[in-house]
């Protein structure tokens, strides 16, 4: 059907914004993260059996764990969204592959390299697997290299992150060709599923399937069909509400991350319609936790670990209950992740010819 006469075709589309100008994925973010913030804290506080070990509050909260899926799935959307436009044209693929290295790895490398000198220096350096050559230097490389271990605890999302990141770069290269090892690499999450070894199902993880319900709500976002933003959001919420509450008290199996990735989708998609209909406005502290999500994301277990052993060394000369000490694990981690973004992420960023932090 021919424009209308008087119709500016070349106006943007408000559906089609790019991923930095819309808050509520930066606000995703950051609920994402404080999620996983406070899974690791009640982790310290109730399963960690040198400390207080209060397993009920573990129970309570451990379904913050379901904030990685949530990434993934952000993940999908946010770079599907930035870069579909490149497929096919190779000159796009060295700035791609750039652009994602700068803001993985510096910041990913420094407290990795914090974290190896710790284990070096209170370990036995034949006893600890950081120290095992090729776990470090898969460890830098952010790709498996015969072990599924890691160095850092909360590093393991980075693998699969420089796996979709690669994926994408062959899509680039080739469209044909990358859209068909996507569909390899996805179907490979189901083929493995059962597999025995723990190496093939970290390297084919079913939770690849997340950065593909990614994909798929960011071509929902950008079609043109009235799409019920309002029940889609809501609908969201309760799915992975729902998946919160299982992980925490039945356990974080795959089916429970997959539904919970099914209701990040959701959330996402809602929300971002919502915003762009003008019905729903993101508070700025959501969005700076968003930005800081990073770098939240690497620090605030190293620095709430330390502080958790100092406070039960302590306890009994420190009158604080026990959600005091959750409550302040948390504004700990959240706030030196914080610092450490302003401090550290921005500036290195910036020296490295990135103005934005949110694709």
């Amino acid at each position: 059907m021919p424009a209308a006469p008087f119709t500016d075709v070349s106006a943007p589309n408000p559906l089609r914004a790019k991923p930095k100008e819309i808050k509520s994925l930066q606000a995703a973010r950051g609920i994402a993260v404080l999620l996983v913030v406070i899974c690791h804290s009640a982790e310290l506080l109730g399963e960690d059996p040198r400390l207080w070990h209060r397993t009920p509050i573990y129970l309570w909260f451990r379904g913050g764990a379901l904030g990685v899926q949530m990434f993934f799935v952000i993940s999908g959307l946010v770079i599907f969204q930035a870069h579909r436009e490149d497929f096919d044209r190779p000159g796009k693929a060295r700035a791609f592959c750039w652009r994602r290295f700068r803001r993985i790895y510096p910041l990913y490398w420094i407290f990795l390299s914090m974290t190896l000198w710790k284990h070096r220096a209170v370990t036995d350096p034949y006893a600890s697997y950081p120290n095992i050559r090729s776990i470090i230097v898969s460890s830098y490389l952010l790709i498996h290299l015969g072990s599924y271990h890691t160095i850092m605890a909360q590093a393991w999302t980075l693998f699969d992150e420089i796996q979709f990141y690669l994926v994408f770069a062959v899509c680039i290269l080739n469209r044909r060709v990358g859209l068909a090892v996507l569909g390899v690499w996805l179907a490979a999450s189901f083929l493995f599923l059962a597999h025995p070894s723990p190496f093939w199902l970290v390297e084919f993880s079913p939770y690849h399937l997340l950065f593909g319900l990614g994909i798929l709500a960011s071509l929902a976002l950008e079609s043109e069909k009235r799409i019920p933003a309002g029940l889609i959001f809501w609908l969201g919420v309760v799915v992975f509400a729902g998946a919160l509450v299982v992980a925490g008290w039945f356990g974080r199996g795959v089916l429970v991350g997959l539904t919970a990735g099914v209701g990040a989708a959701c959330i996402l998609l809602g929300a971002a319609l919502l915003e762009r209909r003008s019905r729903l406005t993101i508070p700025r502290w959501l969005v700076l936790l968003g930005d800081a999500s990073y770098s939240i994301y690497l620090i605030h277990l190293m620095a709430i670990s330390a502080v958790a052993r100092f406070a039960y060394a302590h306890w009994r000369h420190l009158p604080v209950p026990i959600g005091g000490w959750m409550l302040l694990f948390i504004l700990l981690g959240v706030g030196v992740g914080i610092v450490t973004h302003y401090v550290v992420e921005r500036p290195l960023l910036r020296a490295l010819g990135k103005k934005s932090i949110a694709v």
